[in-house]
């Protein structure tokens, strides 16, 4: 998990919890594939609360969120090694991964555990009993977790849970795309339905779609190794644009998407900003997750400190970032309109 280094974890099973991973076909992953790392300095603990987090990948956007939330923490006196504990660990991509991480947290006793992401949010309202705080970002179906109900007010949530809502801003990317090709009728979809924060997005992004007059073609995967064929497949269907959701499978495979969309010469449109700087990428419109991260860490903070989350209420986010890329316009033969160009928080030559 850059930019830390994490030894690997060994997880022990109980005989059910064994034979249902088995049944999974993820029998590889019994020595859990995910990573892990006390904190306090040299691996001693220190005198302080330890707060356990879990992502499900080892990519950048969970890894910037993980980062904004322990600078939050440290502005407010709460340092690695010194005052406070951190165990750290991603799933390794494998939704069985994240409750068997949960799982072992319950055994660590810790004194919050931070959620990057729906499956270990999901994961943790299954496993982590109701007198330990979950935090959680980085999650557009919070609701689809069993946090809660929408929009997360005072008593509208799990007493002991609170953290960001992070819809991806679906609409929004499809408007731009919209602005970019005036004539845009279908944009291609690639998404694991697996996926509960995938599920809720596509579904989402389906009603926009529908109002802008846009035809959504879909592909599903079950993981990234798939997502290479179905770009291709999308492309044999003439899809004037790509666009991406909140998706595990497509996050480890966006590198496919895009490298199809410069081959066939589609626009690619991404709600993760970093993907920006993959050729082939066109546009990305989305969330700051480092901001995210220091969103969720300011609400740790406020409970650490002995606020209670029943007290509080969800925090939808609400700054988006647009970054244009005017390589990939080029190559395609797209010419970027001024207004869109001007309405950018930057622009990649």
């Amino acid at each position: 998990m850059s930019p830390r280094t994490l030894d690997s974890i060994s997880v022990t099973l109980d005989r059910r919890s064994f034979l249902a991973l088995m049944g999974t076909g993820l029998g590889s992953t019994v020595v859990l594939a995910a990573c892990g790392r006390q904190g306090g300095g040299n691996g001693a603990a220190v005198k302080g609360p330890t707060i356990a987090m879990l992502q499900m990948v080892d990519s950048q956007p969970p890894n910037e969120v993980r980062r904004g939330f322990i600078a939050a923490l440290a502005k407010a006196g709460y340092t690695e090694g010194k005052t406070v504990n951190f165990i750290e660990k991603d799933a390794a991509g494998e939704i069985p991964n994240t409750t068997l991480v949960m799982k072992q947290f319950v055994g660590e006793a810790p004194t919050m555990v931070f959620a990057i992401g729906t499956p270990p949010l999901q994961a943790a309202m299954k496993e982590i009993p109701g007198k330990i705080p979950v935090v959680f970002a980085y999650t557009s179906n919070p609701w689809g977790a069993g946090a809660g109900t929408p929009p997360g007010g005072i008593g509208q949530h799990r007493a002991n849970v609170i953290g960001t809502i992070g819809t991806n801003p679906v609409g929004k990317e499809l408007e731009l795309a919209k602005a970019m090709i005036p004539d845009l009728k279908t944009v291609g979809l690639i998404y694991n339905p697996g996926e509960a924060n995938s599920e809720y997005e596509a579904k989402v992004i389906k009603a926009a779609a529908e109002k802008l007059g846009i035809i959504i073609e879909e592909q599903s995967v079950a993981n990234s190794g798939e997502v290479l064929q179905a770009a291709e497949a999308l492309a044999q269907k003439k899809v004037q644009a790509f666009v991406k959701i909140g998706d595990y499978a497509t996050i480890q495979g966006f590198s496919s998407i895009a490298k199809v969309g410069l081959k066939n010469k589609i626009p690619v449109f991404s709600v993760d900003a970093d993907d920006i700087n993959l050729p082939g990428t066109l546009a990305t419109l989305g969330w700051s997750y480092y901001d995210d991260g220091v969103a969720a860490g300011e609400l740790a903070v406020k409970v650490l400190k002995g606020e209670s989350p029943a007290k509080m209420a969800f925090l939808p986010l609400s700054k988006i970032d647009v970054r244009l890329n005017k390589t990939t316009a080029k190559e395609i033969g797209l010419t970027i309109p001024e207004p869109v160009l001007k309405s950018a928080n930057e622009v990649v030559d």
